[in-house]
């Protein structure tokens, strides 16, 4: 009876198999096949982040301003006359404005290093975080532990997620070397030795618990010293230890010297080392128990060593999901516009996101000047290569500028040439680009409040509060006129009026936030995208000419549709043919008047498996489903004869056809060398339509090569 019945179930199953139908029965039943998994989104995609640097925020309590040390700047970095100082913002005044963070719909706050600094160095002061002693506890130029948790509690009640910004990579600069001397030295010319003297291959003991013993004066190139006021400053312990530093000299940010190289002088951890590894591990997985916080932002990620991240990531992820944080939000700095490499550092260094320079770069000059469609479009359409089982480009968070670069503002104005009434429209339509596209829009403070500043870096640091810096009180501001001696929260801006509608309109329609975004057209100056969540279907349109511009696409949904923000010219409706004419440097978000059902067959092709000619020797695996229904399609691989299938992505799109990817196909990628050359691998693709159907590609064979 029961091989009657296994007979009976295969039968069933290679019947639907066939057709392309849902299957009837477990898919365990039949050929061991994989069930569907759904596309993962990632911890942060959910999210609107609000980013601040504490110190010029709001000073809730001015009598730690000077950290209680009393002097002149020299001695507690206090001067808020001098752009390049502590200004006195804190976590008290940080507690008290987060209303106004939520109220402008955030979801998440992301704050510079709270951590112990090296108050001044190099002719300035550590007010932005990233030149740390004591990582361990909080700066008292920002308050107390107290203060601290206080704030992250009081974030907590609000709904707000807290993240914590956090340097791995680097220290104060506080080690020197006699010589004074501080080019690179490479590793060709001048090796690593051990305690004895003899000269080793550091890429040989990467991570190992048999990397040699080091002597301050026999290993480096140089041997390095610190003062006897600082051979105890740094927390933990193993930071005071030399020999856990590279000690090669300054980074050129070109070949070996970009991970083993000073940057800018700051001391460079040797996160080589197991005791490093282990101590940077037990360091802020701590913080996550000790304080609450709920996501790291990692600067600098791109200088440290690939074997570190994937040793300390998973461990991190590991203590946060101990400590009840399954969504704990990880990204990383990594300062490159390329998708294909930004990309690496999630499936190939276990980082779970990355903030998306490619995003800055093309979004923006999309935003700030016409005829820059080609160039966003293709950046969309690289994707897919940030999807993996956990993760995808829903989840990566995506800005427009920050502390280091500059202000969006800034880079508006300039492109703009100071014509007023542009750069607000530019600025608007910037942030429509932001938060309406896919990803964790992340805004930088002030930005709201029309802040322009002169550049990056320093520039781009203004105070919140009532300033004491000249230049600032004089700055030029976007929708409004120069803060004078007032201070920001008290000036209203059009800007911050409209990314609050914008929050508002997304919180009330949370498709256009984590939502499928799909590209369906594109014309001279507009591109219109369809945003999918739960069977419900919205279309962006934005236009970056500073003239109108029509745009005819088809969609998924056949009904009407109303308008939910923006004006257009004009709107025509046949079917699910849609024409709009939007106006100059304007977004249109249309909504569908009822959800959208499944009517077309559902079936999927598996292409063939090659290597991808544009990423550094991986498969693309790539899919086609007939019809433009909404579908995911899901990619699992085995080794041949296996009994156990393993989930490589989903996909929840289909590329948009440009000179340089063909349109309608399904894609993820997949790395090989996680096989030994010569495995024969076997791929499946899956697909799920809105009604829950499933259908399965044919299994196709690979044999990696490499």
């Amino acid at each position: 009876m029961a091989s009657l019945l296994k007979k009976s179930l295969f039968a069933i199953a290679a019947g639907a198999l066939l057709s392309g139908l849902l299957l009837q029965v477990p898919v365990s039943s039949a050929e061991n096949l994989p069930a569907f998994k759904p596309i993962a989104r990632g911890a942060l995609s959910k999210d609107s982040i609000y980013f601040v640097i504490t110190d010029r925020f709001a000073n809730g309590n001015p009598k730690n301003d000077n950290a209680f040390v009393p002097g002149v700047r020299e001695v507690n970095g206090l001067d808020k006359s001098d752009i390049g100082y502590w200004h006195g913002g804190d976590f008290v005044g940080l507690t008290e404005k987060l209303p106004y963070i939520k109220g402008m719909g955030f979801t998440a706050i992301w704050i510079t290093p709270p951590v112990v600094q090296n108050w001044v160095q190099m002719g300035s002061a550590a007010y932005h975080g990233y030149w740390g002693t004591d990582f361990t506890t909080v700066d008292p130029h920002l308050g107390t532990e107290a203060e601290f948790t206080a704030m992250v509690s009081r974030a907590h009640e609000l709904g707000l997620k807290v993240i914590v910004d956090i340097v791995v990579n680097h220290t104060a600069d506080i080690i020197y070397n006699s010589y004074g001397m501080y080019n690179y030295a490479t590793l060709d010319m001048v090796p690593y030795k051990d305690y004895r003297g003899r000269e080793f291959d550091l890429l040989k003991f990467v991570g190992k618990s048999s990397f040699p013993k080091l002597d301050p004066k026999k290993s480096f190139p140089r041997p390095p010293v610190v003062s006897k006021a600082n051979q105890k400053v740094k927390k933990p312990a193993f930071l005071n230890d030399v020999t856990n530093y590279h000690n090669r000299g300054d980074s050129t940010f070109a070949g070996e010297s970009s991970l083993y190289g000073d940057f800018y002088g700051l001391d460079d951890v040797f996160t080589e080392k197991p005791q490093v590894i282990e101590g940077m591990i037990k360091l802020w997985s701590s913080w996550i128990t000790k304080f609450d916080i709920d996501g790291y932002r990692i600067d600098t990620a791109k200088h440290v060593n690939p074997e570190f991240w994937n040793v300390f990531l998973p461990k991190i992820m590991a203590a946060a999901r101990a400590a009840g944080k399954p969504d704990f939000g990880v990204f990383g700095e990594v300062y490159d516009a390329n998708p294909y490499y930004l990309s690496t550092f999630i499936q190939e260094q276990s980082f779970p996101s990355v903030l998306d320079f490619g995003f800055q770069r093309n979004a923006l000059g999309f935003a700030k000047t016409d005829g820059q469609v080609p160039r966003l479009i293709d950046m969309f359409n690289q994707d897919d290569l940030y999807t993996t089982a956990t993760q995808s480009a829903y989840g990566i968070p995506t800005f427009m500028g920050n502390h280091d670069m500059g202000r969006t503002g800034y880079f508006i104005y300039s492109a703009t040439y100071g014509d007023d009434e542009l750069t607000l429209q530019r600025s608007q339509l910037a942030n429509e680009v932001l938060f309406f596209s896919r990803g964790a829009p992340v805004l930088y403070y002030g930005d709201e409040k029309g802040m322009v500043g002169s550049g990056g870096d320093k520039s781009a640091r203004q105070d919140m509060f009532p300033t004491q810096v000249k230049e600032w009180q004089d700055e030029y501001r976007i929708g409004t006129s120069p803060i004078g001696l007032k201070s920001a929260f008290d000036v209203t801006n059009p800007l911050q009026d409209q990314i609050t509608s914008i929050g508002e309109l997304i919180q009330k329609n949370p498709a256009l936030r984590s939502g499928t975004q799909q590209i369906r057209a594109t014309s001279r100056s507009a591109i219109a995208m369809s945003r999918y969540l739960d069977g419900q279907e919205y279309v962006v349109i934005f236009n970056s000419g500073e003239s109108e511009d029509a745009i005819d696409f088809s969609v998924t949904t056949d009904s009407m549709w109303e308008t939910i923000y923006g004006k257009p010219k004009s709107l025509q409706i046949s079917g699910k043919k849609i024409k709009v004419v939007v106006p100059a440097i304007s977004t249109v978000v249309l909504k569908a008047n009822k959800k959208f059902v499944a009517n077309l067959p559902l079936k999927v092709d598996l292409a063939k498996i090659e290597y991808d000619f544009a990423t550094p020797n991986w498969l693309s695996l790539r899919a086609t489903v007939p019809g433009d229904e909404f579908v995911e399609v899901n990619f699992q691989i085995r080794k041949k004869g296996a009994a156990q299938w393993s989930n490589v992505g989903t996909a929840d799109r289909r590329t948009f056809e440009t000179s340089d990817v063909a349109g309608g196909l399904y894609r993820t990628f997949l790395q090989p060398r996680k096989f030994p050359s010569g495995t024969t691998i076997e791929v499946v693709a899956i697909a799920k339509n809105q009604a829950g159907d499933i259908a399965y590609s044919k299994i196709r064979t690979f044999q990696i090569k490499y």
